[in-house]
């Protein structure tokens, strides 16, 4: 069972970096959001509303400067 839930990782590991990845981190800016957001649900274990309001809040500052 194992070998299958590496597969299954594999596989959506796979469909995330394509159509999102690729289309959606242009620079460093958008790296950093990704990984800040990364960061506060893994490490700081937000809840995922928190996380989001706090990256959509940093996005928007992003787009003004």
């Amino acid at each position: 069972m194992s070998g299958a839930n590496a597969a299954v990782v594999g596989i959506l590991g796979a469909a995330l970096y394509q159509p999102v990845w690729t289309s959606a981190i242009l620079g460093p800016y958008e790296f950093a959001l990704a990984l800040t957001g990364f960061l506060l649900l893994s490490v700081w274990k937000l809840p995922a509303w928190a996380a989001v309001v706090i990256i959509l809040a940093s996005g928007g500052i992003l787009i003004t400067i």
